[in-house]
């Protein structure tokens, strides 16, 4: 792995082309298994650390219930990632056959090459409000 950066240069900027291209196959190859029911290859996108914490039937269980956009994708777009060479995030609209919503990604580099670490999903806007 790269060493940390430090001081001013630890924060996360606009990713090289190379790099955003690696974490969008990593991001797109997590969403492919879903879409495709291959539950097991979908959780081999994760961390290591993540799939010691979140067994293959409990992080099967948290995507259904909690990302149903990322559990019945049919595609998604991508904004600007941001990586410090360790770690990148990167907001992704996911879209599923009658719904959609963003999720900000994480991901981390392993010696397998970038791997999702955490999503959270942004909360739909309420009816009425900016």
């Amino acid at each position: 792995m790269a060493p940390a950066l430090s001081g001013a240069d630890a924060r996360p900027r606009a990713s090289t082309p190379e790099v955003r291209k690696e974490i969008v196959a990593t991001i797109e190859g997590q969403l492919r298994a879903f879409r495709r029911g291959e539950v097991e290859k979908a959780h081999g996108f994760a961390t290591a650390d993540l799939r010691k914490q979140k067994p293959l039937p409990v992080l099967t269980a948290i995507v259904k219930q909690s990302y149903p956009e990322i559990w019945a994708n049919t595609r998604a777009e991508f904004g600007i990632v941001r990586d410090d060479g360790n770690r990148a995030t990167v907001t992704v609209q996911v879209y599923a056959k009658d719904a959609d919503a963003a999720y900000d990604f994480t991901l981390v580099k392993e010696a397998a090459g970038w791997r999702i670490h955490g999503v959270l999903r942004h909360e739909p806007k309420k009816a009425g409000k900016a």
